[in-house]
């Protein structure tokens, strides 16, 4: 009986293809949930910074907002866009500056 060679089922080889089948499909799905979970986070990290950006924005514009509402801002914008002056001030006007 040591000289004979025993035959496997062909069954046997059919089962443990398809356990191999199984195995690599196992391991492809897992490593592509992996890489798609990678960059879902990246775009997570970016999402999150541009919401910080803005909120940022929007709480630059409120403070602005409430500060456009103050007798102080309302003078310096007419004294740098209007070139406006007080009632009690008195511009003087280089002559020498235009020279040059």
């Amino acid at each position: 009986m040591e000289g004979k060679k025993r035959r496997r089922k062909p069954s046997s080889f059919i089962f443990l293809g398809i356990l191999i089948m199984i195995c690599f499909y196992v391991s492809f799905t897992l490593l592509e949930q992996q890489k798609e979970m990678s960059a879902l986070k990246k775009e997570e990290q970016e999402i999150l910074s541009k919401i910080e950006g803005t909120q940022k924005e929007i709480d630059a514009i409120t403070n602005n907002i409430e500060r456009a509402n103050t007798d102080q801002y309302i003078e310096r914008i007419a004294r740098e866009n209007l070139k406006m002056i007080g009632s009690d001030e008195v511009i003087f006007i280089d002559l020498g500056k235009n020279n040059k």
